[in-house]
């Protein structure tokens, strides 16, 4: 026993002990080895981002004194800034720039002697000059112009206003930018523009830069890391930080498990061996995490399923039982669409990025999860929950109305939020989300991209609105929908060159449904094709009556998203035996903007087969040059709030003749719609229209009176009868 214990005392101190020294300090030597390292990828990481940080302010002041240069050198401005301003080209091009924030916030003119001449800041009237707002700074900026009153010469700073805000400063003189208006003598006046480093700004610049967490910080003194903002006098005014992470630490940890576990290979193999068994024990014990983990959460976005937020509201409900609870519901507008045009992937890639975006703007608000397809919800803390529930609700909507890129795709989507809201009554976890799901559909049944908050009337309007669409679905079904016609006349001759298919509902029980009503039950419920289909059949049975004028139909957006649809038409006009060219289909620009691939694809298609197509109410959304360009559209409608007033007022007839000189140029024809008056109708003839619309020279009138209508314009006979009684 005593040979046991000195052979063992003799082996830990003669192997043992030099061994697990000189493990020791290999282990030692290679974790400083690995520090040293860790910190140097550090340091070289901050002085990339250092670098990125400053060339995106560099860039921000750089873009400032570009439009500078764009609002300064400019003939009128020269001509309109001098002497008396011109208050109207003050307010469209300086007042006007600063509401929508996206070049400058502010702007300003200074006289010769430096006076205020106008203060514009936010799409307001600045309670102060420039050099009130700005003091000192902006007066060294000012000084170090070169001088030259001869030519345009600008600079650009930064300063803090009398708010306290930092902002990038452009500030030059106003100048021509030919010689068609006379240089200024002696001293110019001085344009001031300004952008704050507001949050946005500084989200923006982050995000152009792909920075992490960048911040704008008014103690600069107190700043261990970014880069220090200095005024024109030399004063440090903020600094712009950001988010460290330690890359080099993030590697060390990763390397340094490998490294012991090596050495305790290499040292002591039964470490070895409890080694496995502890990572045979680990995985077990994280099986059973993932287990319990995926049954709780979505496999696609990783955020919780609908089972683990029923069970955090009975949670939430038994934990606070006397106060409130909020959940908002949900649901992606315009998803759908994208899974048909750009496919599963696509649109699985889109639910995760979404998820992504959702779970920064709820992070330690309360529990966010997905419980459908394009659905998700969102359970307050009871401690806050009614009076955030719009605001979060508002930020979501809001976090959707900018467009998402995947694979070069723009893809623009929203979301439709309810909220349901319990404060002193006992309702089920599936009754809550009903609730908040019903509120949800009432938001989309508003317009969409919008908030709603529940309330007991809106399950009665579902319920009638369910009604309407059931007999909406038996209308269609017994032909007691009608379709009326409104005739569009030639310009030149005033007689009928089409007509302007239009669906009319009358209810036996509640009398006309306006189209506006009926038309989004259907589109809500699934009853788009049936009812366009219907409309589209009949149209071309009434059109046959009528061999010398074309027929136009405006299909509805859902219809036009059917990938069926060029087939769906094609077979009716075999059907009624309606040729192809005396069809006009209408299609209006929010499908463009919406799904321009998916449109493009479709006005192919249409033309094609025969069929002409026609961009509706151009003037009324986007109005988009590059949409008129990419599409092949045979006709440009112009929509009646455009029209509206053109014989009355200079500025609505000027640019009506510069829409229709637009479509003539693209080679559309251009038709004029909800003309209203006879004048209204000649200014837009003259202007080069070669189609008028409107009740000024006919309303829509059954299939009847159209025949009688072109009788008697073919008989040369008085057609005012005819429109009277239509």
């Amino acid at each position: 026993m005593s040979f046991f214990k000195g052979s063992t005392f003799r082996f830990a101190f003669r192997v043992a002990v030099p061994v697990l020294l000189v493990l020791a300090g290999s282990i030692m030597f290679m974790l400083f080895t690995l520090n040293e390292m860790a910190g140097e990828v550090d340091r070289i990481d901050d002085a990339a981002i250092e670098r990125s940080v400053s060339a995106s302010l560099h860039s921000l002041q750089r873009r400032l004194r570009d439009t500078h240069g764009d609002y300064a050198v400019w003939d009128d401005a020269a001509a309109k800034l001098y002497g008396q301003v011109d208050q109207d080209f003050a307010i469209s091009n300086y007042k006007d720039g600063t509401r929508s924030g996206v070049f400058f916030d502010a702007a300003y003119l200074l006289d010769e002697k430096g006076q205020a001449v106008f203060s514009f800041r936010r799409g307001g009237v600045a309670p102060r000059g420039a050099l009130e707002e700005f003091g000192s700074p902006l007066q060294a900026l000012v000084a170090g112009l070169a001088g030259n009153y001869h030519a345009f010469d600008a600079t650009v700073g930064l300063m803090r206003d009398r708010s306290g805000a930092v902002a990038v400063v452009a500030v030059g003189s106003v100048f021509p930018s030919s010689s068609a208006v006379a240089k200024p003598v002696g001293r110019p006046r001085m344009l001031v523009l300004a952008r704050v480093l507001d949050d946005l700004t500084i989200r923006q610049m982050a995000q152009d830069f792909v920075i992490d967490g960048m911040a704008l910080r008014f103690d600069p003194d107190k700043v261990d890391h970014g880069v220090r903002l200095v005024d024109p006098t030399g004063k440090a005014i903020g600094a712009l930080t950001w988010a460290r992470r330690s890359h080099g630490g993030e590697a060390f940890s990763r390397v340094a498990p490998m490294a012991y576990l090596t050495l305790g290979v290499i040292g002591l193999t039964i470490l070895f061996l409890l080694g496995i068994g502890y990572a045979n024990l680990v995985a077990v014990r994280r099986r059973e995490r993932q287990a319990v983990y995926d049954a709780n959460h979505d496999s696609l976005t990783g955020l919780p399923n609908r089972a683990a937020l029923t069970r955090a509201l009975g949670v939430a409900s038994r934990r606070y039982p006397a106060q409130p609870l909020a959940v908002l519901f949900l649901d992606l507008d315009g998803f759908k669409e994208v899974n048909d045009s750009y496919g599963h992937e696509i649109g699985d890639r889109l639910l995760q990025h979404v998820a992504r975006g959702f779970e920064s703007i709820c992070s330690r608000r309360g529990l966010l999860a997905r419980v459908g397809g394009d659905e998700f919800a969102l359970v307050l803390d009871n401690r806050d929950s009614v009076a955030s529930a719009e605001e979060i609700g508002s930020l979501l909507v809001r976090y959707l109305a900018s467009p998402i890129i995947i694979d070069d795709r723009v893809i623009v989507i929203g979301t439709s939020v309810g909220i349901a809201v319990v404060e002193d009554e006992a309702v089920t976890a599936d009754e809550l989300l009903r609730r908040a799901d019903v509120a949800m559909y009432q938001a989309k049944e508003l317009g969409r991209s919008r908030v709603s908050l529940y309330d007991r009337s809106i399950d009665a309007e579902k319920i009638d609105r369910k009604r309407l669409a059931n007999e909406l679905r038996e209308a269609v079904e017994t032909d007691a929908l009608h379709v009326v016609y409104q005739p569009i006349f030639d310009a030149q001759t005033m007689r009928p060159a089409l007509v302007e298919a239009l669906l009319r509902w009358k209810h036996p029980r509640d009398g006309f449904i306006p189209p506006d009503l009926f038309i989004s039950v259907a589109e809500e419920n699934g009853l788009m094709d049936a009812v366009g289909n219907w409309v589209l059949r009949n149209a071309c049975r009434d059109a046959l009556r009528w061999p010398d004028i074309r027929l136009s139909i405006n299909v509805s957006p859902v219809q036009f998203r059917n990938p069926g649809f060029d087939r769906n038409l094609a077979a009716i006009l075999a059907e009624t035996g309606l040729p192809p060219a005396r069809l006009e289909v209408e299609m209006t620009e929010t499908h463009l903007v919406t799904f321009p691939d998916r449109a493009q694809h479709i006005v192919a298609s249409l033309r094609i087969l025969g069929v002409s197509v026609a961009l509706d109410d151009f003037g009324k959304g986007y109005s988009s040059i590059g949409y008129l360009r990419r599409f092949s559209f045979d006709k440009l409608k112009i929509d009646r709030s455009l029209v509206h007033g053109v014989s009355i007022d200079l500025e609505t007839r000027r640019l009506c003749e510069a829409t229709v000189a637009l479509g003539r140029a693209l080679n559309l024809e251009v038709t004029a719609e909800g003309i209203e008056t006879e004048a209204d109708g000649e200014i837009m003839r003259q202007a080069g229209c070669a189609y008028l619309q409107g009740f000024a020279f006919a309303r829509p009138m059954s299939a009847a009176h159209i025949t009688e209508l072109l009788d008697d314009c073919n008989n040369g006979s008085d057609t005012d009868e005819v429109l009277r009684t239509a």
